[in-house]
């Protein structure tokens, strides 16, 4: 028997002409984990088209790869995974520091949540993406930032594709998702003629010595405030880094344990550093130690800000560089160390890098400089030879 025009073919779902003209059809999968059917809907311009929709979809949920039907917008899904990644998320599954945290959810709040939070979850798409981050920019806040926003946005769907609730991950689709341009060896350095002028300028400071530290080891900003006496092994001639100082969630400072192993290295102490820190020791009368080696005027850890503060008062004071932040002395210190041909490996290990490549980019910039200094002082060689 001839099978009727427009009849559903076995299998096929329920399809049915809307009054708009347009096509739609529905087809049940199974039960969702309360019980309920999982009743899928679609639509098209023709009835073939509905059909092959209808059919990739019970292909798609026949090899498991179809996700679960979610009403979640992606503003309450960002805050529930948040909270999770939060606690569980991280270096090693360890949870998120605080930093990161308060990073994460200001991102979210004030730049993705208002533009895209009440859209669905498993309607968000590249283009929406790409249009978020436009806006970003347009807004004046920076590639960096923008980036940040799509790190975020990938980290949270890649856990919404492990969870079922998304086939693929939108961030992927993006055609040029945002990439800052920053390249370490770009940055401001200290030059090695200015230390002097910047340890004189230090001196008139409470803040010295720590300047010192960081200048003289390459340490991080919080590993220096973070240095307790006992971490101090005069008779090895190096500082033992395993600890940073950071603020807690209760904002108050606290020491924390470093983010990778890479970090977790024992720095070798140059001379200066050394007699500086014993003579510290001496003046502080220390009984404790597990006192930290640099406090305010109460005892306590310093402030990273109140670091930052007395850097940019030296800088200015100087006429240095305005780009040249606290934390560039770290790369100044990697600089000192090419210049004076020190094992790359040798330097990265000291500095606690995980990956040798930064440490080489470092040194590829200073050693082109070292390369090209050295090809002028050949000049005029050949006139030498000329005149004799």
């Amino acid at each position: 028997m001839a099978k009727k025009k427009g009849a559903k073919a076995n299998g096929e779902g329920n399809i049915v002409k809307r009054k708009d003209g347009r096509w739609m059809g529905q087809v049940m999968l199974g039960y969702r984990p309360d019980g309920t059917r999982d009743r899928r809907t679609v639509y098209g311009k023709t009835r073939q088209e509905v059909a092959n929709k209808l059919a990739e979809l019970k292909v798609k949920a026949a090899r498991g790869e179809l996700p679960a039907p979610s009403k979640d917008t992606l503003g309450a899904y960002l805050r529930e995974w948040l909270e999770a990644h939060r606690r569980f998320g991280g270096s090693g599954g360890q949870g998120l520091r605080l930093n990161t945290y308060r990073a994460y959810e200001s991102t979210i709040r004030l730049h993705i949540a208002p533009m895209l939070g009440d859209r669905p979850l498993q309607k968000v798409t590249a283009t929406d993406l790409e249009r978020l981050y436009q806006a970003m920019l347009d807004k004046g806040l920076g590639m960096r930032m923008a980036e940040m926003a799509h790190n975020i946005l990938h980290l949270a769907f890649t856990a919404a594709v492990k969870k079922g609730l998304l086939a693929r991950n939108p961030c992927d689709q993006v055609p040029s998702p945002p990439r800052t341009r920053y390249r370490a060896e770009d940055r401001p350095r200290l030059a090695w003629e200015d230390v002097p002028r910047v340890l004189e300028e230090a001196r008139k400071t409470r803040y010295y010595l720590p300047i010192l530290v960081a200048m003289g080891t390459g340490l991080r900003r919080g590993e220096v405030l973070g240095l307790t006496w006992r971490r101090i092994d005069f008779e090895a001639g190096v500082i033992q880094v395993r600890e940073q100082l950071q603020y807690d969630a209760d904002n108050k400072l606290r020491l924390v344990p470093l983010k990778t192993r890479s970090s977790v290295r024992d720095v070798p102490m140059p001379a200066d550093v050394a007699a500086a820190l014993r003579r510290h020791r001496a003046a502080q009368k220390v009984v404790n130690l597990e006192g930290f080696v640099f406090t305010n005027r109460n005892g306590g850890p310093i402030r990273p800000k109140d670091l930052d503060y007395a850097w940019i008062h030296i800088r200015r004071s100087l006429g240095l560089d305005e780009r040249l932040h606290l934390h560039d002395l770290r790369g100044s210190y990697t600089t000192w160390l090419a210049e004076r041909g020190v094992n790359p490996k040798a330097a990265a290990k000291i500095l606690g890098h995980s990956d040798l490549k930064t440490t080489l980019a470092l040194y590829q910039s200073v050693t082109k400089g070292m390369m090209e200094e050295a090809a002028r002082a050949l000049d005029g060689f050949a006139r030498t030879a000329e005149e004799k």
